[in-house]
């Protein structure tokens, strides 16, 4: 098995190699965009590529669960509020361009599959009984494999973490349900997800073409600056682009307008970074940099403008980390009786 690591001492031993992006911004329940139900689950299926976006334009990914029934633990209140970004001299050119000269291929065979494993945290609406809003943070640690030339079936392993308060919010009882660990088939004829290698392979090499491919994808009624660099999260979440295509989009993000650089910022690992992002919805969205390596280390989204995102200024609202990117040669049958097409 091969990985970036392997990749990096044998071709680029003074750069260390650019890993699979972790945010992203609107969570779906697992169902396709024709409207076939979601599964019969307890929360909806998080999926975090294809099509998702870590940072929605109003701020932050949501998920809205509906429950009821009688609170089973005491709600506690965490303030949630971190240290506002400081805006950098360094240019998102620099920093990117830097990102873009500093990528590496995982180059996996068709027969294989792209494992990544990450770390994440979004914002999760519950509505309970008398449809009373609570909100929290939901935390789960994430592995995903993916067959890299889209034929064989992936799966994913979704580990629950303690939720934290929602900046202002006490953390409803609801989120404490779900605990331990889920598996999921990922069947290879779920056509909503284009994340396959050899797919990806085929978007635009050429910076100019990659930045009209990102303003032409579906933004919803996000504006045109927005809906490109959600993107970019897109496009690097829990899937794998190849090298040529990884630096067509890392300098095509640098032309977005309003897109500028925050350092020492911390992705949900812990890991301290360089942080490119802009503001949409009172929330800054953040991509996170290695400082030194450039690779890419995770996701943020915190709030800059009170009024506008409805939370305290400095509220750490959405965080992940990307902690693994390898080659497999297999993947975990998942006995999934929920998972199918048609």
């Amino acid at each position: 098995m091969t990985d970036e690591i392997d990749l990096v001492a044998r071709e680029r031993p003074d750069v260390a190699p650019y890993s699979l992006a972790a945010k992203a911004a609107v969570r779906r329940r697992l169902a396709d965009p024709g409207g076939r139900p979601a599964r019969p689950r307890p929360r909806p299926y998080v999926l975090l590529a294809g099509g998702t976006a870590l940072l929605a334009a109003a701020g932050v990914a949501a998920v809205t669960i509906v429950l009821t029934g009688p609170e089973t633990r005491p709600a506690t209140v965490s303030p949630g509020v971190v240290r506002l970004p400081k805006v950098s001299a360094m240019s998102a050119e620099e920093v990117l361009g830097r990102a873009a000269r500093a990528v590496t291929d995982l180059s996996p065979r068709d027969d294989q599959f792209v494992k990544v494993s990450s770390q994440t945290m979004y914002e999760s609406t519950v509505v309970g009984e008398g449809e009373k809003e609570s909100r929290y943070l939901y935390r789960t640690k994430r592995t995903i494999w993916l067959s890299a030339d889209g034929t064989r079936d992936g799966a994913l392993k979704i580990d629950y973490l303690e939720p934290r308060a929602y900046p202002g919010w006490p953390i409803p009882p609801e989120a404490y349900r779900e605990k331990g660990t889920e598996w999921m088939r990922l069947p290879a004829c779920d056509s909503v997800r284009d994340t396959a290698y050899t797919t990806l392979k085929k978007l635009p090499a050429d910076p100019e073409k990659m930045r009209a491919y990102l303003y032409d994808r579906p933004r919803g009624d996000n504006p045109p600056d927005t809906g490109a660099w959600t993107a970019v999260g897109d496009l690097l979440r829990e899937t794998y682009v190849p090298a040529a295509q990884r630096a067509a989009l890392f300098k095509a993000a640098a032309t977005i307008p309003g897109v500028t650089v925050a350092e020492n910022i911390e992705d949900a690992a812990g890991r301290s970074g360089i942080g490119v992002g802009r503001v949409s919805g009172g929330v800054r969205e953040e991509i996170i940099f290695d400082p030194s390596t450039y690779e890419l280390l995770g996701e943020r989204g915190i709030v800059v403008d009170e009024k506008e995102a409805k939370a305290p200024a400095g509220s750490l609202v959405a965080s992940t980390a990307q902690l693994e990117v390898t080659a497999d040669d297999t993947a975990p049958e998942v006995d999934d009786p929920h998972a199918g097409c048609g």
